[in-house]
């Protein structure tokens, strides 16, 4: 008599070999998905600090920008004497202040008044109009900061002065002024990663950083010219 279907031996075995598919192909999918929420937020970070990197050395190399030009319209302003460009040495966490002129604005518009500072780890910006309703010399309104990123570790600025020397704040003395500037930008993830990397990194000016637990950090460096901060002709 020919035997049908199959034994339970059979069954369990194919039950097993089942089960055993079934995890790998878990295990697979899961690791997939962890290794690209990993790539994900990696990625963000990295898009996050070159924004960051972006924006300060676009201000810092608009510093000191006088003039406004739109067509055959021109306008000459006065910035602020001795407010044109400050900052403080907060270690990693630099704030700065500045003014400076932009013909991508309107005329009504044109003085602006930038900073940056920290409330945490959350770097803020601040661009209110400075432009005066007469006359030429640019106003001194107060800051507005809005939040540009969260998870920043370091804004670290150097300024280079025209004699070689180098500062931690814009204040090159009388026979000098800032010709450019070290800007370094450290951030971190806002979600933690599997292989975080270094617990702590360094800025080009020896400050020692730390990476929150189970994140991981990204620096990126850059030197912009501020030729607008040159003193004019006598």
């Amino acid at each position: 008599m020919k035997r049908k279907g199959l034994t339970l031996v059979e069954v369990l075995v194919a039950a097993a070999i089942l089960v055993v598919l079934l995890g790998v192909a878990v295990r697979y999918f899961a690791s997939t998905a962890e290794l690209g929420r990993n790539t994900q937020a990696k990625s963000e970070l990295q898009d996050r600090v070159r924004m960051v990197m972006q924006v300060a050395t676009g201000d810092l190399q608009m510093a000191g920008a006088r003039y406004w030009n739109a067509g055959t319209a021109n306008r000459a302003f006065t910035l602020p004497l001795g407010k044109v460009l400050l900052g403080t040495d907060g270690g990693a966490k630099d704030t700065l202040s500045l003014y400076y002129v932009t013909s991508l604005r309107g005329q009504n518009e044109a003085c602006r008044r930038v900073g940056y500072d920290f409330q945490g780890d959350t770097l803020r910006r601040s661009d209110v109009n400075a432009t005066p309703t007469t006359g030429n010399d640019c106003t001194e309104p107060a800051s507005s900061p809005q939040p540009l990123a969260e998870g920043i570790l370091a804004l670290d600025i150097q300024y280079v002065c025209s004699d070689g020397t180098a500062k931690n704040t814009p204040d090159c003395g009388a026979a000098a002024y800032p010709r450019s500037a070290i800007v370094e930008v450290v951030g971190y993830t806002l979600s933690p990663v599997q292989g975080p990397g270094p617990a702590t990194l360094t800025t080009h000016t020896g400050q020692s950083v730390s990476c929150p637990q189970g994140r991981a950090c990204y620096a990126l460096r850059q030197e912009v010219l501020m030729p607008n901060l040159k003193p004019l002709p006598q």
